[in-house]
Parts: structure tokens; sequence; C-alpha cells
């Protein structure tokens, strides 16, 4: 990737992002992608966090459970580029099946990745991010703010890094930092479970890695406390705090009926 020397940082809601300076994490995988390209197209300058590095695309080596190698990633950025205006938390994994089907072992490495993963790069962001009145944006999930069937390691570690982000939001806002939390039904993509398999199970009609890149830079634009992406997310949303039985009784009905993705 050429190197850019940045303009100064944007004034705060400013729609304006060019050279802005962006994180993505999990960068290689299809909403990473997305991310990227969208963002890129804006003029900002970004950069890539993935377990493998790949110099064309921006994409430096980094494991986000390692704090570190997070650590180090960021101080690169901010050495690159002189300063870091956006986190995009959105590394994850997933895992398939009931509370009886995995270990403590499983559990505990969807956690590392889906909260604490994005806790760590938030935390080795956050002064720069405070230089720049910057904003973290973190992919959260349907799973994040209502029960999904089938993934309760996966819902534990999005209702936390949830929990975490609208914790830091008002905390962060003190020091001019935005924090964005964007929430896609089930994606058309695959992602990968904490055992190696890949998780296609959806209900509803999924939504594309490029309807959630979009949502992530209207948060970043228009500093919006949360983006709600597909039309099952708005009714889960909704569901699930006016009917949360009804919601759940559906919900798992139409999970075990194997809706496509």
């Amino acid at each position: 990737m050429t190197k850019r020397t940045p303009s100064p940082a944007h004034p705060r809601g400013r729609a304006d992002l060019r050279d802005v300076v962006v994180l993505v994490t999990g960068a290689a995988g299809s909403i990473g992608t997305a991310l990227r390209t969208r963002f890129a197209a804006e003029g900002a300058v970004v950069v890539g966090l993935d377990l493998v590095a790949d110099p064309e695309a921006g994409i430096l080596a980094c494991d986000i459970t390692d704090q570190e190698q997070v650590g180090a990633a960021v101080g690169q950025v901010v050495a690159d580029h002189g300063r870091l205006d956006v986190l995009v938390n959105n590394a994850g994994i997933s895992a398939i099946g009931t509370v009886d089907d995995h270990d403590l072992a499983t559990h505990r490495r969807v956690l590392e990745v889906n909260h604490l993963g994005a806790l760590a790069c938030t935390l080795a962001a956050l002064p720069h991010l405070r230089g720049s009145r910057g904003c973290v944006v973190t992919i959260g999930s349907v799973a994040g703010f209502a029960p999904v069937a089938g993934r309760p390691a996966y819902v534990a570690a999005k209702h936390a890094v949830t929990g975490l982000m609208e914790a830091l939001r008002p905390e962060l806002a003190a020091d001019g930092v935005h924090v964005g939390l964007v929430h896609p039904t089930f994606v058309t993509t695959v992602l990968t479970t904490a055992d190696g398999r890949r998780d296609r199970s959806t209900t509803g009609a999924p939504v594309r890695p490029d309807d959630v890149a979009a949502a992530v830079l209207d948060v970043v634009r228009r500093r919006r406390d949360r983006a709600l992406v597909g039309r099952t997310a708005h009714l889960a949303w909704q569901a699930s705090r006016l009917a949360p039985r009804t919601y759940a009784r559906l919900m798992t009905r139409r999970l075990r009926q194997g809706t496509p993705g």
C-alpha cells in the first residue's frame, strides 16, 4: 500500500472521509474486504489486520487475542500514517451447537476473539482516537441483543462485546470519541467457527457484506449509536423487546427449519 501523509483530522460529524486513517480487523474476510473497499472509495487511508499479512491489500499480520501483537500493529499504523481516526472491530468467529456440544475451551475461544479481541484493539487505539476525536465501530449481530438458537457461545460473546461498547459510549464521549455498533442479520457469507467448520444457518433474508460496510460508513459519518442491517434485524430488535417469548419461539422454529443462506 502506498504511504500517504494524511491531512489533519476531520471535525466530528463531517461527512468527508478523505485521508481519514481507518483500521479494520478481520480485514481479509468478506465483510472486511467490503469495508476496505468502501472506505478506500471514499479516499480514506485503510489498514487491515488479519492472521495472515497481505501487503498488496494493506493487511498486517496480527492475532487480536494477543495484546502485544495488537499494540505493535496499532503502533505501526500510527508510525506510518501519523494518527488513527477510525477503528472497526470486525473480526469474529462462531460456534454451532447446543450448550452440551462445546467445552469451556470453545466458549473461551469465541469470547476471546469476539469480545476480548475487540477490547484489546480498542484499548490500544484509544490514546490515538482521543487525539483525533475519532470513532470506534464494532460489528455486532442480532445475536448481540437477542437470543439465537444453536449458538450459545456466540450469543454470549456478542452480548458481551455489545454491552461493553454500550458502556463505553457515554464514558468516551467526554473525550470526543464516538462508539457505534452495527448489528446485521445473517450475512451472505460464511463465518469460521471455533472448531474450523463454517456457519451458514440463517433465519429471514440475509444481507450482503457490502450492506454491512455501508452501515459502518453511515455510523462513522453521522456518529450514530447503532445501525440495524436487514429487515430481520429490525424485526428482531422490536420483537425481542416487546414480545421476547414470541420472538424466541419463532426464531427457534425458523432456525430448526434450516432456512437456506
